[in-house]
């Protein structure tokens, strides 16, 4: 009896415990599962650029899950990182350090909108863009390392065409405490320069004068990327075109060309008008472009003719005189 209550015993406790485990697996967290298509998407990527025989190398384990809806794979020289929204992007070194560093796509910073790249500035930088709503960029040189700019601070230093002017590359990361964003730049000719932005008090720099070439900036939206114009009708990845403002300047730069037209075209038929009232003569050869220097000054020409013979206001000369033509 008693081997038989003590093997009852036995049977419960192991039960428990297999029913605590259970429990311990349903009630334990579960990591994000990677998004639906993201292994086939991240292995085209690395494909097209190279597989292993490109800086990735070969790779590293599989692939997973990565921030709150995103997925990567590690390779032996970088990462290639995915989200739905931003696809699949390459990273590698000090800027994939410094991304996993601050925290990567779990910190607010987003998922990369580019493959890491040459940045279009004086030196030997590279940069990734990130799909952080204000807009985030880490940029790297081997002269100054690697920092991310992020924010208004990072809409200023696009707007001041960034490493090429006057704050030059960044010497610290963008930090936000109460409001305030702050940073460090190594600035030109070893001069640093401190900016920080507040929306109380805008912009404030070290030196001062800088700051007043940031007078009435539009911080709402990101800037473009390093390198990149500030106007340009089209923005990189992770930057929303202005469409209407593109459109303004597209119809202005064609005002140009299509205005020497019509004054060309008014100038020669004002020229043959006239002539033709002088007794005929030759009309006037057409201009062969209204893009060649040398026809713009006779379109030009023609219109202030076509301007100076109202009625009443030609002046005849000696041998209209003469004929009896031309007399106001």
């Amino acid at each position: 009896m008693k081997r038989w209550k003590g093997s009852i015993a036995r049977t419960a406790a192991a039960l428990g415990l297999f029913a605590a485990a259970g429990a311990g697996v349903l009630l334990a967290p579960t990591a994000s599962a990677q998004p639906a298509g993201a292994d086939a998407a991240i292995s085209a990527h690395y494909t097209d650029k190279g597989g292993a025989s490109s800086p990735l190398g070969e790779k590293v384990g599989a692939v997973y899950a990565f921030g709150p809806d995103g997925a990567a794979q590690d390779y032996a020289g970088g990462k290639i990182v995915y989200s739905p929204e931003t696809g699949a992007k390459v990273m590698y070194g000090a800027i994939l350090d410094k991304y996993l560093a601050l925290g990567g796509a779990d910190a607010g910073i987003g998922y990369p909108t580019n493959d890491e790249s040459d940045a279009p500035v004086a030196g030997t930088a590279r940069f990734s863009e990130f799909s952080a709503p204000e807009g985030a960029t880490i940029e790297w040189s081997p002269q100054n390392g690697a920092w991310m700019v992020r924010g208004p601070i990072r809409t200023a230093w696009s707007h001041l065409h960034a490493t090429d002017g006057t704050l030059g590359a960044p010497a610290s990361d963008t930090t936000l405490a109460n409001g305030v964003y702050s940073q460090t730049f190594h600035g030109q000719n070893g001069t640093p320069v401190d900016i920080r932005w507040s929306q109380a008090d805008g912009f404030v720099t070290v030196p001062p004068e800088i700051a007043t070439q940031l007078s009435g900036l539009d911080v709402s939206a990101p800037g473009a990327p390093p390198g990149a114009s500030v106007n340009a009708p089209e923005q990189s990845s992770g930057t929303t075109a202005d469409t209407s403002s593109s459109s303004s300047s597209n119809t202005k730069w064609w005002a140009l060309p299509i205005g020497l037209v019509i004054a060309a075209a008014a100038g020669g038929l004002a020229t043959m008008v006239t002539r033709g009232g002088r007794g005929g003569g030759s009309a006037t050869p057409p201009l062969a472009s209204t893009g060649d220097p040398r026809t713009r000054a006779p379109a030009m020409a023609g219109a202030g003719a076509m301007a100076g013979t109202a009625h009443g206001s030609h002046l005849a000369t000696p041998r209209e005189r003469e004929r009896g033509f031309g007399i106001a």
